[in-house]
């Protein structure tokens, strides 16, 4: 759950809230007049957020994860196990 801060306090405690959030990995909710404003994270999450966009944007992308759900819906998989011995077949009909 994020900490909510008003926006006088989060200037005043920036330095430690950062530190919250890039050592402690805690959220921050800012809010200006009561209501949200912004949302300090990690960098980390930040960025997962940015590639889960990025990802769900791309339609060839979300074509290429439905296509693979459906698979795995009709137990249309192969363990890793299975893609090893398979390498290693062909790899001794060369």
């Amino acid at each position: 759950m994020a900490k909510t801060v008003p926006v006088r306090e989060f200037r005043s405690n920036l330095s430690a809230l950062l530190s919250d959030v890039a050592d402690r990995r805690d959220h921050v909710l800012v809010t200006r007049n009561g209501r949200p404003a912004a949302v300090l994270v990690p960098i980390d999450e930040y960025e997962s957020l940015e590639e889960t966009a990025e990802i769900l944007s791309d339609p060839a992308a979300l074509s290429a994860l439905e296509a693979g759900l459906a698979e795995i819906a009709r137990d249309e998989t192969v363990s890793l196990e299975e893609v090893r011995d398979e390498l290693a077949e062909r790899r001794r009909g060369r």
